[in-house]
């Protein structure tokens, strides 16, 4: 089940903090967009970008890629859903 949550640095576990870019103001002031499908985490994106990079060109073209994601996901989901039925 996809669950897409808006965190804080102190809501990611220890190696989760540790990949996230320094950018911007820092990490720790950052705010994250958490991507997990069940248990597991597909991906994280943050706003720790510097100004001058924060596009969709640049820094947050993962976006594009968590949509896609998002969209496949809810595919596969909703075909078990509607085989139940």
């Amino acid at each position: 089940m996809l669950k897409v949550n808006l965190v804080s640095f102190e809501d990611l576990s220890e190696e989760e903090k540790e990949s996230q870019p320094n950018n911007g103001c820092g990490k720790e002031y950052a705010n994250y967009i958490k991507i997990n499908d069940g248990e597991k985490t597909l991906m994280i994106l943050s706003d720790a970008v510097e100004p001058e990079d924060a596009t969709f060109s640049r820094d947050f073209s993962d976006v594009v890629e968590a949509i896609e994601e998002a969209y496949k996901i809810g595919y596969r989901d909703g075909k078990k859903v509607a085989n139940k039925g």
